[in-house]
């Protein structure tokens, strides 16, 4: 980024390596302390479509009006808070997380620069839109910020592959914040535990390079940000793509997982949940938990491993339990609203239900949806509805053993996620009229960089043990990842290789045959646009994260990462 360009507008965004220190950059010469105030303003944008007042409230084309606190340590710039910074502007439509950065000195330049990543998203969606800013500073305070949005995971209202860019006016309040002393010695730990970061080309000797390559080929491919495997204490990766080059800060990418947090995070509180109350807690009823207001008596003995299990016995469409077909109620699209009357029925509740606010609201939409002929536990329909009840199931056992004040998501942030290394875990919940925070989604929601997904996968891996700390119950935990065949309920989807699939609390099972010939399923956590991790019982994980396209016919092998792994220790 030239003198003239950081002076000025810019036309379209700039190749990455614009926001990190170019070759000859030396040391900064001040260290940036302070409250960076950015002013909220429209962004130019790859398509038309996003301007103007949006589906979930709030304008997409505005960066929102905020005031970060940073500090500094050596050439790192660290930002006081990492975790959502929750609608800071209400006529944006977004929410904003800020990672570690860099400042620098350039020759013949006395202003110190420096640059940050950040993540944009929705209170109310889990797409992760990953961007870019830089500034420049001095002695009396800080210039414009440029900013630009560089790759996504699959947004479910945006528009696809939306790039925004622009500059914004920004000032800066000098002066070390408060907390400032935490965050440097906070980040000196994070850094020590980081992963390292190798070409996932590097394991090609050990598993053959047909393996390694099948990784750039096929569905997915093209719309894949990166994947790799944990293997060692290693991360193994295709390296971050984005339309702009490859993402100066890969570490401080926290990847919105949408659906894959149904076992990330429910999965993962039924079992810290079971720590404290034992393995039953699974068996208990919705009933039990909370008050049911539903008009028939469907959910009279569904539990909350029902709910993780996808069924419950309730639902709208899909009222014939044979041939299996798990998405016959998940009549998300809005083709469907136009469709029969059973379809167009099952659009609207889940619309109803996805666009309610509050844990209340919520709940009641959820319970406005009728029955199935059978009872929980046999079929298995793919609801959202079915994993936020698990969570306000779960969040009011909680309540109800540690007091009103007790929450589900802190829980499971503070014993589990937390001492394992995680940074800044982060979820969206329900919004409450009165401010308070609300139940935590359960259903989609949570957001993951690299080190989080090797940190939690090494957890699942060495059976919920941490440091000789066991965090998560045994026997759950080894229904999820043991790999037996037998297990699942069917869900009518098939692999890459046309083999079914089944689904048990809250993880997908893929058949696989190894390399040894054994017959398993590799426990998948699956969100859409293709967000995945695989904690096998080998002590590798794997991992990958990319916005496909929901209307392709062709799919991602889910498989080409657990070959790799199979190949680098037989499973």
């Amino acid at each position: 980024m030239t003198e003239k360009d950081a002076a000025g507008a810019f036309d379209a965004p700039f190749p990455n390596d614009a926001f990190a220190p170019p070759p000859g950059a030396g040391p900064a010469r001040r260290p940036f302390e302070g409250v960076l105030r950015i002013a909220g303003g429209t962004l130019a944008a790859s398509d038309a479509a996003v301007f103007g007042h949006f589906a979930m409230d709030g304008r997409p084309e505005r960066f929102p009006a905020v005031a970060l606190a940073f500090t500094s340590d050596g050439d790192e710039l660290l930002p006081l808070e990492r975790g959502l910074v929750r609608r800071p502007d209400p006529e944006s439509y977004w929410d904003l997380m800020v990672g570690p950065g860099r400042i620098w000195s350039e020759p013949g330049d006395d202003s110190g620069h420096a640059a940050f990543p950040f993540q944009l998203s929705n209170e109310r969606e889990n797409d992760s839109h990953h961007g870019l800013a830089r500034f420049r500073y001095d002695s009396d305070g800080a210039g414009d910020l440029a900013v630009q949005v560089v790759t996504e995971t699959e947004p479910d209202h945006l528009p696809e592959r939306l790039d925004l860019w622009g500059r914004l006016e920004t000032s800066a309040v000098p002066g070390e914040p408060e907390g400032a002393g935490a965050c440097r010695a906070e980040r000196k730990a994070e850094r020590a535990g980081e992963h390292p970061i190798r070409p996932i080309r590097d394991l090609a000797d050990r598993v053959g390079v047909d393996l390694v390559e099948a990784l750039y080929h096929g569905a997915g491919s093209d719309t894949e940000i990166v994947s790799g495997l944990v293997v060692d204490g290693a991360i193994y990766a295709t390296g971050v793509h984005t339309r702009h080059g490859a993402y100066p800060y890969p570490r401080a990418m926290r990847f919105g997982l949408w659906s894959a947090t149904k076992a990330a995070f429910g999965t993962t509180a039924l079992l810290r949940l079971a720590m404290h109350l034992g393995p039953g807690i699974a068996e208990t009823r919705v009933r039990d938990a909370i008050e049911v207001a539903a008009g028939h008596d469907g959910w009279n003995d569904v539990t909350i491993r029902d709910c993780l299990d996808m069924a419950t016995g309730v639902g709208t469409a899909g009222r014939e339990a044979g041939p299996a077909d798990i998405y016959a109620d998940n009549l998300t699209e809005p083709a469907f609203a136009e469709a029969g009357a059973e379809q167009a029925a099952s659009h609207r509740a889940y619309r109803d239900w996805y666009v309610a606010r509050s844990r209340a609201d919520k709940l009641a939409r959820a319970f406005a949806c009728p029955s199935y002929p059978w009872g929980p536990g046999e079929v298995a329909r793919y609801r959202d509805q079915d994993l936020f009840m698990a969570g306000v199931a779960m969040d009011a056992v909680w309540k109800r053993e540690r007091g009103p004040g007790a929450d589900l998501f802190a829980m499971v942030a503070d014993e589990v996620y937390r001492p394992i290394g995680m940074t800044a875990p982060d979820t969206n919940r329900t919004l409450e009229a009165d401010g308070a925070a609300g139940v935590p989604l359960t259903a989609f929601g949570l957001y993951l960089g690299l080190d989080d997904v090797a940190r939690l996968g090494r957890l699942l891996t060495d059976g919920g043990v941490h440091r000789g700390e066991r965090l998560l119950e045994p026997s759950l935990l080894a229904t999820c990842l043991d790999g037996g065949f037998d297990k699942g309920l069917p869900t009518g989807t098939v692999t890459a290789e046309n083999r079914d699939v089944t689904y048990r609390l809250a993880y997908w099972r893929l058949p696989m045959t190894t390399h040894g010939g054994r017959d398993v399923r590799i426990p998948t956590m699956r969100g859409y646009g293709g967000q995945i991790v695989q904690p096998l019982w080998n002590g590798v994980t794997c991992f990958r994260f990319g916005h496909d396209r929901p209307d392709r016919e062709e799919r991602y092998d889910a498989l080409k990462l657990t070959r790799i792994a199979d190949a680098l220790r037989p499973l």
